[in-house]
């Protein structure tokens, strides 16, 4: 109570960017998850690309955030127990390594075998299960608690910037040098993350654990029941879902509004995800600027509310520049929700299990990517694209007006 605080102490000068990047250690681990990221949405571009010159569907589109999501419902739980029992440092290593061989290992099927592509596409994004919670977990670690708001928005914004340059950038590189040559940019990247991986020091605490399967279930299922017994740990990860899961089908669906309402063709879909990605970066700079100053519980509604909004105003117009301002909201809001609730996590979860549950959560947020992409995308191609986005709008408002009901009530 009677504890002094310095100016310097105060969350307003310790929640700058600036304050957590003069620490080695996340630097180290940022221009990691930069640089794997940046690789990763080159890869998916060119497999959304594929899919969609295959197919000429939103279902067809909806294919490789399907082998993403598979692989992180089949492997994203127990990547978990096992990173809680290995050098999280030594994961990531690894990690990125195989990844980038992988890359490279498609190159010569590329226009031989796509089965082939998609089938190594899946393993690269099962690495990626390991991956995830290695870093998501390392974050606490190397950051004070009073800092994680503002760790947290940076990585949030560089998931976005890196959608931005990744996705972005992808047409015009191809354009330019070929498919190939992408892959092996994207296969560097990986490498090249590698050696900032190493750089960074991250003690690791041997734990003394049995190695029968039936240990492993028993770990794997505590992350599950920590999940279920904590309600503002389950309500998080179900917000976090169903905002991914939104995003997501708006990601997929941006192929073929590209090309039929917008009439600027499928391959530059990048563009609206460039908008997206362009909120959510400014979102999450005001947020890691002034996050502090709001109660965590009281943004994830306002986003759901702008979010929602941007979403209905977007499945009546043909306007560019409306269509991107819409989109660029959309973003914004989806900062407001995401930011706050992996804070939240990161506050609440004792770094023993950390493991476990943020493998339980990567597995439920990338399921996003399966199961309500593939329904959106064929309820797009039976009842058309602007129903489906007034839909969506409309959950998501309907969503948000609900979670602002029980925030207050919880004040009362």
């Amino acid at each position: 109570m009677g504890t002094h605080i310095t100016k310097k102490q105060l969350p307003s000068e310790r929640a700058r960017f600036s304050h957590i990047l003069r620490n080695k250690n996340f630097l180290c681990l940022w221009l990691d998850q930069l640089m794997s990221l940046i690789a990763d949405r080159f890869l998916l571009y060119i497999l959304l690309i594929l899919a969609y010159q295959l197919t000429k569907s939103n279902l067809g589109v909806s294919l490789p955030m399907l082998i993403f999501g598979f692989s992180a419902v089949l492997f994203g739980p127990s990547a978990g127990v096992f990173v809680d029992r290995w050098n999280k440092k030594l994961v990531m290593i690894i990690s990125n390594i195989i990844r980038g061989l992988l890359i490279l290992l498609i190159i010569p099927f590329i226009n031989q075998s796509l089965p082939i592509v998609f089938l190594i596409s899946f393993i690269i994004f099962s690495v990626s299960q390991f991956f995830a919670p290695a870093e998501t977990s390392s974050i606490p670690m190397l950051v004070e608690k009073r800092d994680l708001i503002a760790a947290n928005s940076l990585f949030m914004i560089t998931l976005m910037a890196a959608s931005i340059i990744g996705i972005g950038a992808a047409a015009p590189l191809t354009n330019l040098l070929g498919l190939k040559i992408v892959l092996i940019i994207a296969a560097s990247l990986h490498l090249a993350s590698t050696l900032a991986t190493f750089m960074i020091s991250l003690k690791h605490r041997e734990r003394k654990a049995g190695d029968s399967l039936w240990h492993l279930i028993k770990e794997l299922l505590m992350g599950f029941e920590f999940i279920r017994r904590k309600a503002l740990i389950r309500r998080s990860i179900i917000k976090l879902f169903f905002a991914t899961s939104v995003l997501a089908t708006v990601c997929m669906l941006a192929v073929n509004f590209s090309e039929k309402i917008l009439g600027i063709g499928a391959a530059n879909f990048g563009y609206l995800i460039f908008a997206a990605g362009t909120g959510m970066v400014i979102g999450g700079l005001f947020l890691g600027r002034f996050g502090h100053r709001f109660k965590k519980k009281n943004l994830p509604p306002v986003g759901f509310l702008l979010a929602g909004t941007s979403l209905l105003v977007l499945s009546n117009v043909q306007n560019l520049l409306v269509v991107f301002g819409s989109i660029f909201f959309l973003g914004f809001g989806n900062a407001f929700i995401v930011s706050p609730l992996q804070t939240i996590l990161h506050e609440k979860v004792p770094r023993v299990i950390r493991g476990r549950v943020f493998g339980v959560q990567n597995m439920l947020i990338n399921a996003a990517f399966t199961f309500p992409v593939v329904i959106f995308g064929e309820l797009a191609d039976i009842i058309g694209l602007r129903t489906i986005i007034l839909l969506l709008g409309t959950l998501v408002l309907i969503s948000g007006i609900f979670d602002m009901l029980i925030s207050r009530l919880q004040e009362a």
